[in-house]
C-alpha cells in the first residue's frame, strides 16, 4: 500500500510561494499499471449515482401536483354543495372558537404547505442549475461556477432571463403564483343569513269569521276605545293580530322559536278583515262661539248632502267629541251603522274643524307571517274574497261594519249604557289627543282640515280593534302552515372559489411541466451527493487544476478575475469541474508520487511509502494512521 504524506509547495518548487507556483502542482496524472491499486481517480470513472433532491423528485412532485388539483375539484364541490344546501350550520363550530377564527384558519392550512414546497422545489432547482449548466461544456464562470440564484426574487428572474435558464425563470413565476393563494383563499368562506323553510308545520287556529253574540255588552268596543286612547296618549304599537292599524287577523296559536335562527316566522294560510275609516273633511264649518262660559256655542257642517247643527257647552277650554248622522237624507243606514261626526274645537284659535267618516270593511283570504319571537303579525299578503258563508258578508251585518259610536241601547242594564258614552268620550279623546305628537290642537288646527289625518289613524285602529273582537268567533281547528327563518350559516364564495381553484390547477400544471423540463436539462448533471456542504461542493473540483488559482481571502471581484476567459464543464473522465484547456500532469518516471492539492494553502497530499507527514495538520502524523 503506498504511504502518504502532506507536503508545501516549497517542498516540489524552488523559490518563494506564488498562485503561479501553485499552477504548477501535479495533480491528477494518467493512471498506469504501477498504480493499478490505487484509491484515487482512474483515467476514466463510471458515473456516479446521480443524487436527485428530495423535492426535485419525480414523484413528490407530481403527488403535490395531483393533489393541488384535487384540492381545486374539492374547492369546486364545496361551492356546488354550499349553494345547494345554502352552506353549513355554524353553531357546532363555535365550539372551536368562533367562525371568524375558521376563517381566518382556512387559509393557512390551504396555502402555506403549497407555498413552502414550491418553495423549496424554486431553492433547490437554483442550486442544482450550476451543475446543469456545467453539463453542457464550455460555459463561463459567471453562467457556472459565479452562478448564484439565492439573492433574492429580482436577481432571479433578471438572472434567469439575461443566461436563457427558463426551468429557474418558470419556476420564479410557480412562487410568485403562489402569492395570489393566501388572499384567495382567505376570501373562500363567508357568512350570511340563508332562509329556511319548513313546510308541513301544523298550527291550531283558535278564531274564524263569525259575529260574536257578546258584543251587545259592549265590551269589545270599550276596550278598543280604551286602547285607542292609550295609545295615542302612549304611542302604543299595534296589538297581536292586528296590522298596520287596519288589518284584523284570525287569531291562531303561534308556536315557540325552535331555533332555526334569527327572524323565525310562520306562514299560515288564514282570513282577516280590512277596516277603512273613510274620513272626509265638512264641506263647509260655521261656528257660533260668541256666548258666555258655561253656555252653549253653535257648531254647523255640511258634507255629502247633508247639514249637520249641533251644539256643545263653551267651556273657554278646547273641547271634542263624536256625533252620529241621525238627520241626513243621503245616508239611511241603521243606527249602529250610520256614519259619524268627529268635531274638535280649539279655545286659542277660537276654530273648529269638523270630520265625517263613513267605515267599512273587506273581507279577504291571505296569508299571515307572524314572528315566532314576538308573535306579531310581520305581513298579509291578500289572496282573494271567496270566503265560505258567515254572517260578517252575510245577513246581518251585510258587509257594512258597526260604526262603534251609535248603540241601540234602550233597555240594557246602566253598565251597558255607561259603557256606550264612554266609547264615544273615548275615542273622541283618542283623536283630540292624536295632536300632541304634533305640537297640540292649537298647532294641528292652524291648517284647514289639520284633524283629517290624525282622525282617519285613530280611528282606522278603533274599528280595526272592534273588528279583531267581534267579528271573530272561538274555533279550535288546525292548519297547515309554513315555518321559516334566517339561519347564519357558513358559504364558498363563488368568485373566490373559482378564483382559488383555478389559481392551484394553473399552478400545479405550470410546475409539472417546469419539472419535466428540469429533468431533462440535468440527465448530464451526475451529482454523487447534494451540493450544499463545504464536503460536497470540494468534491466536485478536488482533482482540478483551476481550483489551484483560487486562494484564501479573494474576495469575490478577485475570484472573478481568477476564472475570467475560460469555459467550464464537467469531465466524463472524473465526474468533476474542469475548465477547458486544463492538461493532465505526469510525474517523472523514477519515481511514483500521487499529488493531490488538499484544502488549505499550499498543502500538498504526496504519495511516497518512505515519508513522514508534515506541514499543518497533525504533526508527525502518516495519513494511514502510522507515526
Amino acid at each position: 500500500m503506498s504511504q502518504y504524506e502532506r507536503v508545501f509547495p516549497h517542498d516540489q518548487f524552488d523559490g518563494e510561494y506564488t498562485p503561479e507556483a501553485a499552477s504548477r502542482i501535479p495533480l491528477v496524472p494518467p493512471r498506469r499499471a504501477s498504480y493499478a491499486s490505487s484509491t484515487f481517480a482512474e483515467e476514466r470513472n463510471p458515473p456516479p449515482k446521480a443524487y436527485i433532491p428530495f423535492y426535485l423528485r419525480t414523484w413528490i412532485v407530481l403527488f403535490v401536483a395531483a393533489a393541488m388539483i384535487l384540492l381545486a375539484v374539492g374547492v369546486e364541490i364545496a361551492l356546488f354543495r354550499s349553494q345547494r344546501n345554502q352552506g353549513w350550520r355554524i353553531r357546532g363550530i363555535q365550539l372551536l372558537g368562533g367562525i371568524n377564527f375558521l376563517k381566518s384558519v382556512v387559509p393557512v392550512v390551504l396555502t402555506v404547505p403549497i407555498s413552502i414546497f414550491w418553495n423549496s422545489v424554486d431553492r433547490d432547482l437554483g442550486r442544482f442549475q450550476p451543475y446543469v449548466a456545467l453539463s453542457k461544456g464550455k460555459v463561463p464562470a459567471d453562467r457556472s461556477l459565479l452562478l448564484d440564484y439565492t439573492q433574492g426574487r429580482t436577481n432571479t428572474l433578471l438572472r434567469s432571463i439575461e443566461y436563457g435558464h427558463w426551468t429557474v425563470l418558470l419556476s420564479s413565476f410557480v412562487c410568485l403564483a403562489n402569492l395570489a393563494l393566501s388572499p384567495l383563499s382567505a376570501g373562500l368562506l363567508t357568512t350570511h343569513n340563508a332562509l329556511i323553510v319548513s313546510p308541513f308545520v301544523t298550527v291550531q287556529a283558535t278564531k274564524t269569521l263569525g259575529l260574536d253574540p257578546d258584543y251587545v255588552t259592549l265590551e269589545y268596543f270599550n276596550a278598543a276605545a280604551g286602547y285607542s286612547m292609550a295609545s295615542a296618549i302612549n304611542n302604543l304599537t299595534d296589538p297581536p293580530f292586528l296590522f298596520k292599524g287596519s288589518w284584523a287577523i284570525a287569531e291562531f296559536k303561534v308556536p315557540s322559536p325552535i331555533g332555526y335562527g334569527v327572524n323565525e316566522t310562520i306562514i299560515v294560510p288564514t282570513t282577516a278583515i280590512e277596516s277603512t275609516a273613510g274620513c272626509e273633511p265638512a264641506d263647509t264649518i260655521s261656528l257660533n262661539s260668541a256666548v258666555a262660559i258655561g253656555s252653549n256655542m253653535t257648531i254647523t257642517g255640511t258634507w255629502d248632502g247633508c247639514t249637520i247643527t249641533f251644539s256643545a257647552n263653551h267651556t273657554g277650554n278646547d273641547g271634542y267629541g263624536v256625533l252620529p248622522l241621525t238627520d241626513c237624507n243621503t245616508h239611511t243606514e241603521a243606527a249602529p251603522f250610520r256614519p259619524v261626526l268627529f268635531w274638535m274645537y280649539s279655545a286659542e284659535l277660537d276654530k273648529a274643524d269638523l270630520t265625517f267618516c263613513q267605515p267599512k270593511i273587506d273581507l279577504w283570504n291571505v296569508v299571515a307571517e307572524a314572528s315566532l319571537v314576538t308573535g306579531d303579525i310581520t305581513n298579509v299578503t291578500l289572496i282573494d274574497q271567496n270566503l265560505p258563508a258567515n254572517n260578517i258578508s252575510g245577513s246581518p251585518l251585510n258587509g257594512v261594519p258597526f260604526n262603534g259610536i251609535e248603540f241601540d241601547v234602550a233597555g240594557e242594564n246602566i253598565y251597558v249604557k255607561s259603557r256606550a258614552l264612554s266609547i264615544q268620550t273615548g275615542v273622541a279623546g283618542a283623536v283630540y289627543r292624536g295632536a300632541d305628537q304634533y305640537g297640540g290642537a292649537s298647532v294641528v288646527m292652524q291648517s284647514d282640515h289639520g284633524y283629517l289625518n290624525i282622525t282617519e289613524n285613530v280611528y282606522t285602529r278603533f274599528l280595526a280593534l272592534v273588528a279583531k273582537s267581534t267579528y271573530f268567533n272561538d274555533v279550535g281547528t288546525t292548519i297547515q302552515a309554513t315555518m321559516t327563518g334566517y339561519d347564519v350559516r357558513l358559504a364558498v364564495y363563488p368568485l373566490a372559489a373559482h378564483a382559488f381553484a383555478g389559481a392551484l390547477t394553473f399552478i400545479a400544471v405550470l410546475a409539472t411541466i417546469n419539472h419535466f423540463f428540469h429533468c431533462r436539462e440535468r440527465s448530464q448533471a451526475r451529482l454523487a451527493c447534494a451540493p450544499t456542504t463545504i464536503a460536497g461542493i470540494v468534491s466536485t473540483a478536488s482533482y482540478s487544476k483551476f481550483a489551484a488559482a483560487l486562494q484564501g481571502g479573494m474576495n469575490a471581484n478577485e475570484i472573478k478575475g481568477a476564472l475570467a476567459g475560460r469555459t467550464f464543464g464537467i469531465s466524463r473522465r472524473t465526474w468533476q469541474i474542469e475548465a477547458t484547456g486544463d492538461e493532465d500532469y505526469h510525474l517523472p518516471e523514477q519515481t511514483s508520487p500521487l499529488e493531490l492539492r488538499h484544502g488549505s494553502r499550499g498543502s500538498v497530499v504526496s504519495y511516497d511509502s518512505g515519508k513522514t507527514a508534515s506541514g499543518p495538520y497533525s504533526p508527525g502524523m502518516r495519513l494511514d494512521g502510522k507515526r
